[in-house]
């Protein structure tokens, strides 16, 4: 699961949330990467490359 995360994930809350949140879905079976939207736009090459990573089992 990819998602991209702009500033609102950034409070002390927010933060809280995703934790719990991707522990619940690692729980579940399912990975999550997340990217912050400066890295999206600034640095594409380098999360996609790191999503065919975990994609081919080699984990960055």
């Amino acid at each position: 699961m990819v998602e991209v995360d702009g500033a609102s994930h950034q409070g002390t809350e927010a933060v809280e949330y995703d934790e719990q949140r991707t522990q619940f879905l690692n729980e579940l079976g399912l990975t999550v990467l997340r990217f912050g939207n400066e890295q999206v736009i600034y640095e594409t090459d380098a999360v996609l490359n790191n999503i065919a990573g975990h994609l081919s089992g080699e984990r960055s």
